[in-house]
């Protein structure tokens, strides 16, 4: 869930009626699940539930893939300037449908999967279930990814994120790290710093020398009294 929440909350920044399209599929999802453990009776009338999940689970679907279609272009290229080394880095979504036509496939799984369903008690299919990966060199990061490499990915995430939000509103938004130089190494920090030159970012730390040695005369330093 933490997963497709990610994709969803940065679609809410870049597309103004995701937010409405998020809520209209809850509804809908819900209707259908009431449904699905209700009396037999009631499953006539589930067709028209299954072509509205569809039809907004597809377009819940086609912004999705679209998005990763867009940090695809740049996720190597960011990646690897931060890490200092050529890799490739590639955002993978799986769907309980096919990424062709969603809305059509998940229609004809939602008929199939009826009295699956009605045993389970819930949909199995649709944007609600999906999920993503991040592959590196070909290989899924989950499993391969060093603790350093992971945090380079959620970097160039968020870098890209950044640049998404400035291309669709035309105005910088604010970063905030969290004490995101204690686990990079000196050419992963000198990198990051490059690319935060052109941007105001609020950085949490417990070493402030750190973020002077690299901001040089461009920051601010604000001390926190933790009594």
């Amino acid at each position: 869930e933490p997963r497709r929440e990610y994709l969803d909350q940065i679609l809410e920044q870049l597309q103004p009626g995701f937010s409405t399209l998020r809520r209209q599929y809850r509804r809908a999802l819900a209707q259908r699940n009431a449904l699905l453990k209700s009396e037999s009776k009631a499953h006539s009338q589930l067709f028209a539930w299954n072509i509205r999940l569809s039809t907004l689970g597809g377009q819940i679907a086609e912004q999705r893939l679209q998005l990763v279609a867009d940090l695809n272009k740049s996720l190597s290229e960011i990646y690897s300037s931060l890490s200092k080394h050529k890799s490739s880095v590639k955002m993978v979504y799986l769907g309980t449908s096919s990424n062709e036509n969603y809305g059509s496939h998940l229609l004809q799984k939602l008929e199939k999967s009826t009295e699956l369903d009605h045993l389970r008690g819930f949909t199995a299919y649709g944007p609600h279930r999906d999920d993503w990966m991040i592959e590196l060199n070909d290989h899924s990061a989950e499993h391969t990814a060093s603790r350093g490499e992971t945090r380079t990915i959620l970097l160039t995430l968020k870098v890209l994120e950044l640049q998404l939000v400035e291309q669709v509103r035309g105005q910088k938004p604010l970063l905030l790290l969290d004490d995101v130089f204690s686990e990079l190494d000196g050419a992963r920090r000198r990198a990051l710093t490059e690319i935060l030159q052109t941007h105001q970012t609020f950085i949490t730390t417990t070493d402030a020398d750190v973020v002077v040695q690299h901001f040089m005369d461009s920051c601010h330093i604000i001390p926190t009294n933790n009594s």
